[in-house]
């Protein structure tokens, strides 16, 4: 009998990922290892991400939506800052991949 599909595996993925990348840094996000770290193989991680770089795109993605998420019911300028700031200062792994996020669409030209 098959199994199941995992509807929490792509979640379970990147949270290991993000815990990876937290600890360790980019280098650190083998598929290999992010595979191991969060209970999965390699080849089921391959067919949700193409590679690291998809894996970071997702990561800072989940990132900017969680960021997007804590200024959205913001209702002036000067809320939205100090929501900002409150976000980064209790997520600061997140500002790192949001800032290589911009860096990333200045150095192509998305600005």
């Amino acid at each position: 009998m098959p199994r199941k599909p995992d509807a929490r595996l792509e979640g379970r993925i990147l949270d290991a990922a993000y815990r990876m990348w937290s600890q360790r840094g980019e280098r650190a996000l083998t598929m290999r290892s992010v595979a191991r770290f969060s209970g999965t193989t390699t080849l089921t991680l391959y067919e949700r991400f193409s590679n690291n770089g998809s894996l970071l795109a997702h990561l800072r993605r989940r990132a900017r939506l969680k960021l997007f998420a804590a200024i959205q019911s913001s209702r002036t300028p000067t809320q939205a800052c100090r929501r900002v700031l409150d976000f980064f200062g209790s997520h600061p792994n997140d500002f790192g991949l949001i800032s290589e996020d911009w860096a990333i669409a200045f150095a192509r030209g998305e600005h």
